[in-house]
């Protein structure tokens, strides 16, 4: 395809009044489109535990949770209640709580528990459901408990064992309970509360359930202008690539001076390092004989110091310094030596990192977690500064 007729489809593409439509769709104010929490699984799971908590600020009292406990109990797996019996129990003294014992949201009643797993864009681990189940019974021993296994589309566990005892709810029935909720009740919903309710029905029916007015017109958009919009696609921004600018940040907020950055990996000094690392290596963009290096390739981040290919003195005087260092381990690789290195798994370019705040908050925990190595490190290789081979 030349150029020019290149050209004419992305014409076409931006004259197309639907993508004018599609762009006002998406860009009407949404509380949670602002604050970036569509994609983020944590906060599906702060904002449901606050809609079924009966003290919340919402001031709903307890009638969201009562339409979630009539669905819950009036699955089989729940022989000790049913539907029925949701308006007989006392649900003043309920507590909800998050992250109890890594359990994704724990509502306890007088006289059970629901634990509720909530599965957004990952699976669960293989023990994790049986781990959870057990740790009710351990704590809870005099209360009935029911297990929720809440995913888009109302998924079942991998493990049959669990399939057995959890109860399968998807978010279309989070969707049509709020539904429920803003229609009955809305006449004496505050406002700010009816505009919440309202914004994430949205970005559940749009974000997560692929059901709303928005995707119906994307689709129509991408089957009228395929090859354009593919285009676009294959040329978009790496996301390596702009979530660097993001860890540069960091580690200069923690002290430290960059050296040499590329995409998937940031290099940098201490402040006394940087002023008498001489330049000498070979192997590397800065010429530095030294560095720590921050890599955040997907699937996992590494933190490891480096001694790159160059001046044989200045490499052994820097092993040699590194080695003295309580944890420093035998240096790997020929040309590459990495006496320090820590890896931990992790995808930042994944959608659980859409929000940047979190990246600044796990490469922060990151360097500050392996400060004391990164500064005996420093303190030795300056007792034998004076032995470098100058640049």
């Amino acid at each position: 395809m030349t150029q020019q007729d290149m050209r004419r489809l992305l014409s076409n593409l931006i004259k197309d009044p639907d993508l004018e439509k599609l762009n006002l769709n998406l860009k009407s104010t949404n509380f949670f489109n602002i604050l970036k929490l569509e994609s983020a699984e944590i906060r599906h799971s702060n904002f449901l535990a606050w809609l079924l908590d009966p003290s919340g600020s919402h001031n709903l009292g307890d009638i969201f949770l009562r339409w979630f406990l009539r669905d819950i109990f009036s699955d089989e797996k729940v022989e000790w209640s049913d539907e029925f019996q949701v308006d007989h129990y006392n649900l003043s003294n309920v507590k909800v709580y998050r992250e109890w014992k890594n359990i994704d949201i724990l509502i306890e009643a007088d006289e059970f528990v629901v634990s509720i797993e909530n599965k957004v864009y990952a699976q669960e681990s293989e023990h994790q459901l049986s781990v959870y189940r057990a740790r009710v019974a351990k704590h809870f021993p005099d209360k009935h408990a029911a297990f929720v296994f809440l995913t888009p589309e109302g998924f079942t566990p991998r493990k049959e064992e669990n399939s057995e005892h959890y109860i399968t709810y998807s978010y279309s029935e989070i969707a049509r309970n709020l539904e429920t909720v803003l229609d009955i009740y809305n006449d004496s919903l505050a406002e700010k509360v009816h505009h919440y309710l309202n914004d994430y029905l949205t970005i559940v029916r749009r974000d997560i359930m692929k059901d709303h007015p928005s995707i119906e017109l994307a689709r129509s958009i991408y089957m009228k202008h395929k090859e354009a919009l593919d285009f676009i696609f294959d040329n978009r921004p790496d996301r390596l690539a702009e979530i660097s600018p993001i860890i540069e940040k960091v580690v200069q907020d923690h002290g430290y001076v960059l050296q040499t950055i590329n995409k998937g990996y940031v290099r940098f000094l201490t402040a006394k390092l940087h002023d008498v690392i001489p330049r000498t290596g070979t192997g590397i963009k800065g010429k530095e004989s030294f560095v720590y290096e921050l890599d955040f390739w997907p699937k996992k981040v590494t933190l490891r110091s480096v001694i790159p290919p160059g001046e044989p003195a200045n490499r052994e005087i820097l092993k040699n310094a590194i080695s003295r260092v309580p944890g420093a381990k035998e240096p790997t690789g020929k040309l590459w030596y990495t006496q320090f290195n820590y890896m931990e798994k992790m995808d930042l370019t994944s959608e659980k990192f859409e929000d940047e705040t979190l990246i600044e908050k796990t490469i922060s925990e990151l360097l500050q977690k392996h400060k004391p190595w990164i500064n005996q490190v420093e303190a030795e290789i300056l007792k034998d500064a004076s032995q470098f081979v100058p640049s």
